[in-house]
């Protein structure tokens, strides 16, 4: 059986990551190097996007490449085909330091909003 890719409709990127790395020391050790990752819209249809790795492998650091809240020492970072930039809408929450495990999840949303009235 043979499939035709050219047939098949162009979606658009919605994320991209192209030719990632990282590293802390100037390039003598890499902690990312040459990923890439698209993905792709799927209209008319739900999906899910997963990181899945172990604790270190770096899922953290792709988030905050995708939020605008780090760059990569290379490659570059596309939302919708354009470079990540301040104007984009895209929102990171994170899951260590921003909640008290002994309040409800809202009291620990109306924290927050209590904190930026100060």
């Amino acid at each position: 059986m043979s499939v035709n890719f050219t047939d098949t409709p162009a979606r658009e990127n919605i994320i991209e990551l192209r030719n990632i790395g990282q590293s802390y020391d100037g390039g003598k050790s890499w902690i990312i190097k040459g990923l890439n990752m698209l993905i792709e819209d799927k209209p008319d249809q739900g999906q899910f996007v997963v990181l899945l790795g172990m604790s270190g492998s770096g899922k953290s650091t792709l988030l905050r490449y995708i939020a605008g809240l780090q760059e990569p020492t290379e490659g570059e970072v596309l939302i919708k085909g354009k470079p990540v930039s301040d104007k984009q809408r895209v929102s990171m929450v994170f899951q260590q330091y921003s909640s008290m495990p002994w309040m409800t999840v809202l009291d620990n949303v109306a924290l927050a909003l209590a904190d930026a009235k100060a």
